[in-house]
């Protein structure tokens, strides 16, 4: 403290003008006796000797009383006693030198023992001092910062940032705000910084910087938050950050009109593995499931763990129930894969239940309730299955499941046949051919539409061995009516577009004619308009060598395509089939008939016949004829028959031609 007497006038000077300016301020120079200490590093003695000199040109008459060294850097300490007496004992200038050093000491502290960062800058950023916890945090030596710009030193992405606090403390307004600033080695610190304005004698000259390091807190406070929603063993968001993300979910499929998928999947009896191993086995396990669970789940998908052997999904892209089924069943699969767990193989099963959004929920909690529900009732049934909550869409899928399963084992068990529908020539009435489709009798079920089951034999592969079945069957019938005397009878099959795309489809062609002994120009083979044009120069290719061998191709569906017309010309074959959609309103629709009559036309330019299918009434087929129509087919003339029905009819109409 300063005693009676006494008065200490103290300023931190960088330049030369700042100490003039103190001096004026304070009018030290109409002061009786002033003593002088003064404060410096000693890197700073150049600064220091420049205000010596400018304080003895300011005061003549003031007496020097110590000047000592320090690491205050690039600034100096600057300190005027001024008596009220015109002289100073021996004793008060001891008391001086004592006031003045614990003051110097009260006021390098700041810089020199503060544990944060401390730095100053100008009015242009650059940095005029920075106390050693900076150079010790960032590994910069004082004199390698000094005089550059603080802003080269942060990220870019902050520069325009902290520019604005730079400015708004400038304005006298204290600036407090968080930033990662990268050490000269390339580690980041993340500081909480304060920016306050340099003010001498009323004006502002710089800004002081503090800066404390909150990285450690941060990341303590990232890892309560972590801990909060995450699941620490297979870092799944929890209960909590899963129906977060499901409310978010909602919210967007409310706007977008679109619907969600929650799917829980509960291990079977999993209560055995943690008796039998132990809970510390059972963990392990549990992350092996949410590893294998994270390969397997959908794109646009969220997985959590809801504790114990229980997980989430969230399905938020393509939802329904057909794709929901196929990928809960990839899971299932993924899960049933043995575990090995000290050398040792465990295995274990999983049941999954399903709630959809809009119709099975409205808000997070109905949904995870119903699936919950869902679940348990695939448990109570044995497990290993999946359940979905609505019970329309659980009997569908249901169906759709053990439908699968039936059609793996139809071959083997003789299940399917083939029924043939009649083609007739509209000219002269005869049956020229037949048309070969592929029906399935199920001995539980019944007659399964081919509408049902055809895309399901794509989607599983069984489509390739059931076409191989159908090609050597519809040819080897052909065939025995042949031997029978029945005329040179054709028959066309339909082919899938996966069965075409197949390698060896041209091989399976070749053994069906080699079986069966049919002459190739005797098979037709019918292909969509949509299948020949996904891949057109293969499908071209492919089709030349079935002309090569004498086999007909035909176009189905004609008129249902989109680009067909520009393709036509080029594409090797003999025959277009309406699309039964023009036939059934040509006398309802005018447009219809311009169609027809178009194709038709179209069909005789380009030397091809055209078969007209799902002819229906007199009207349609007496329509035709005056189209000049070559071919047609349909429930009016014949609804498809069995083999020996088919006989039959071809025997009938030769005896009615004769009479």
């Amino acid at each position: 403290m300063v005693k009676k007497g006494m008065k200490l006038y103290q300023t931190c000077c960088a330049t030369v003008k700042e100490v003039e300016q103190f001096v004026k301020n304070h009018r030290l120079h109409e002061k009786k006796k002033v003593y002088i200490s003064i404060f410096a590093h000693e890197k700073d003695e150049r600064l220091k000797r420049e205000i010596i000199q400018k304080v003895q040109q300011l005061l003549p008459e003031a007496t020097m009383l110590q000047m000592v060294g320090g690491t205050f850097s690039n600034q100096v300490i600057v300190s005027f006693m001024i008596l009220e007496e015109d002289e100073a004992s021996t004793e008060q200038l001891d008391e001086m030198r004592k006031q003045i050093e614990i003051s110097e000491q009260y006021y390098k502290s700041l810089f020199e023992h503060n544990p944060d960062i401390v730095y100053s800058t100008d009015l242009q950023g650059n940095f005029t001092s920075v106390n050693p916890a900076f150079e010790k945090v960032f590994g910069y030596r004082a004199e390698e910062i000094l005089h550059t710009n603080a802003l080269d030193y942060i990220k870019k992405e902050d520069v325009s940032r902290v520019r604005r606090y730079f400015y708004r403390a400038l304005k006298g307004k204290v600036q407090q705000y968080n930033l990662e600033i990268p050490t000269k080695s390339g580690e980041v610190y993340l500081f909480q910084i304060k920016n306050v304005p340099i003010i001498v004698n009323g004006e502002k000259v710089g800004i002081y910087g503090i800066g404390r390091d909150i990285t450690k807190q941060k990341k303590a406070e990232e890892k309560i938050i972590y801990l909060a929603y995450y699941d620490t063993e297979t870092r799944l968001p929890n209960r909590v950050k899963f129906t977060e993300l499901l409310n978010e979910a909602i919210a967007e499929a409310k706007k977008e009109k679109r619907s969600l998928a929650v799917l829980f999947i509960d291990m079977d009896r999993f209560k055995i593995i943690n008796d039998t191993i132990g809970h510390y086995a059972g963990d392990e396990i549990i992350k092996q499931i949410a590893d294998r669970l994270r390969k397997v789940i959908p794109d646009g998908s969220y997985l959590g763990r809801f504790g114990g052997d229980k997980f989430s999904l969230l399905m938020t892209q393509q939802v329904d129930v057909q794709r929901i089924i196929e990928w809960a069943k990839k899971m299932l699969r993924a899960i049933a894969v043995p575990f090995i767990y000290e050398e040792k193989e465990f295995f274990i099963t999983a049941s999954i239940g399903v709630s959809i959004y809009p119709n099975d929920g409205l808000d997070a909690q109905s949904l995870l309730k119903n699936a919950d529900i869902a679940m348990n009732r695939a448990k109570q049934q044995g497990g290993n299955r999946i359940k979905l909550y609505s019970t329309k869409m659980n009997e569908q899928a249901l169906y759709r499941i053990e439908l699968e399963s039936y059609l793996r084992k139809a071959l083997e068990k003789d299940e399917f046949f083939l029924v043939y529908q009649p083609l007739i020539d509209l000219e002269t009435g005869a049956i020229f051919g037949s048309e070969a489709l592929l029906r399935w009798n199920h001995p539980k079920i019944g007659l399964v539409s081919p509408t049902e089951f055809i895309p399901i034999a794509e989607e599983i592969g069984l489509i390739h061995e059931i076409g191989r079945w159908v090609l050597k069957e519809a040819c080897t019938q052909t065939k025995k009516w042949h031997d029978l005397g029945l005329g040179p009878l054709t028959v066309s099959v339909n082919v899938s577009a996966t069965q075409f795309q197949q390698p060896t489809f041209l091989e399976d062609v070749k053994w069906a004619l080699n079986v069966s002994k049919l002459p190739p120009h005797c098979l037709n083979l019918e292909l969509t308009e949509s299948l020949m044009l996904r891949n057109i120069s293969y499908s071209i290719h492919v089709m030349k060598q079935l002309q090569a061998l004498g086999v007909k191709v035909s176009i189905d569906d004609f008129g249902t395509g989109y680009s067909s017309l520009s393709y036509l010309k080029s594409l090797p074959i003999d025959s277009l089939k309406i699309d039964r959609s023009f036939i059934q309103q040509i006398h309802e629709d005018r447009s219809h008939i311009a169609i027809v009559k178009a194709i038709i036309t179209m069909g005789y330019g380009l030397r091809l016949k055209v078969v007209a299918e799902g002819v229906e009434t007199l009207e349609q087929m007496k329509l035709l004829k005056r189209l000049k129509c070559h071919y047609a087919q349909g429930y009016i003339i014949f609804k498809p028959l069995a083999a020996d029905e088919f006989e039959k009819q071809v025997m009938k109409r030769e005896r009615m031609s004769n009479l």
